[in-house]
């Protein structure tokens, strides 16, 4: 499965560590939520178009552990 777009989404009644949500539409139809958004980790939406789900959640974790080291 690819992703052709994706939305930052605001889920109601969430608390503020959990305000929005990328939610990923697939080739396939599907609506997938990948994971939420962190303040400290810029990640465009538009940069997961054309990943597949593990690429998409493999480059998050790489940016989210290169804030931590201060790498980024």
């Amino acid at each position: 499965m690819i992703i052709q777009s994706v939305e930052l989404v605001a889920l109601p009644n969430a608390p503020a560590y959990q305000n929005k949500i990328y939610r990923a539409h697939m080739d396939t139809g599907e609506e997938i939520d990948l994971f939420q958004q962190h303040w400290d980790v810029a990640l465009p939406p538009e940069s997961l178009v054309g990943l597949t789900l593990e690429e998409a959640r493999r480059i998050r974790k790489e940016k989210m552990m290169a804030v931590a080291e201060g790498l980024h």
